[in-house]
């Protein structure tokens, strides 16, 4: 699997473009879909599928013009579902001021469902929290973390839907991976989870 990585555009959020067997797939599309598009055609790719860590705005500022596009599916967690649809939940309305929405997912997500893009697979493992339909990826060597876990920190829970005791739950499933995974997380520098189970207090019992 081939990642490539758009830092903190779009908000302050990280963008990714996974690309296996010509298939290509945009992870929380906030950069500009133009630019997705141009990644994926200059890595021999079209953009199959459109996958969404969770259901707030920032990781989701191109998501209808992206669709529109390409035509690919969205996929996000089943508790997310309706976050698309509402400008409340999405945050849309308070971070912007905007009474912004969008079409539902073509695909609901639920824990341990494969994702399959060109070559290889991506599983979906559920871990609620920061929202209550918020995933993580895992793959060959990788996992998106979205807004569960970042650089030596975690997802904050005081938002709509969040809950600090799911959140610390999916944080404690995420340190029985193994620790080689490279983590690609929503906000902030690419990681390992080695690194973040050692050194971020959030992981090793610090806080």
């Amino acid at each position: 699997m081939k990642i490539i990585h758009f830092p903190e555009d779009g908000y302050a959020s990280n963008s990714y473009l996974l690309v296996s067997g010509g298939e290509a797939a945009a992870v929380d599309p906030s950069i500009d879909a133009e630019a997705l598009i141009s990644a994926a055609g200059e890595n021999g790719a079209e953009i199959r599928l459109i996958i969404l860590t969770h259901g707030h705005f920032d990781h989701m500022l191109s998501l209808d013009d992206l669709r529109d596009k390409t035509g690919a599916p969205v996929l996000i967690g089943a508790g997310d579902g309706g976050f698309l649809t509402d400008p409340t939940l999405n945050l849309f309305s308070q971070a912007l001021g905007q009474n912004t929405a969008f079409a539902p997912a073509e695909r609901l997500l639920s824990d341990g469902d494969e994702i399959e893009l060109g070559e290889e697979k991506l599983t979906v493992l559920s871990t609620p929290g920061h929202t209550p339909g918020s995933c993580c990826f895992t793959f060959d060597g990788g996992l998106i973390t979205g807004d569960t876990l970042f650089h030596m920190s975690v997802g904050r829970c005081d938002l709509p839907g969040g809950d600090g005791k799911e959140l610390k739950a999916s944080i404690e499933r995420l340190k029985t991976l193994p620790p080689d995974l490279t983590i690609y997380p929503g906000h902030g520098p690419i990681s390992t989870l080695e690194k973040q189970i050692n050194f971020n207090p959030f992981m090793n019992g610090e806080i």
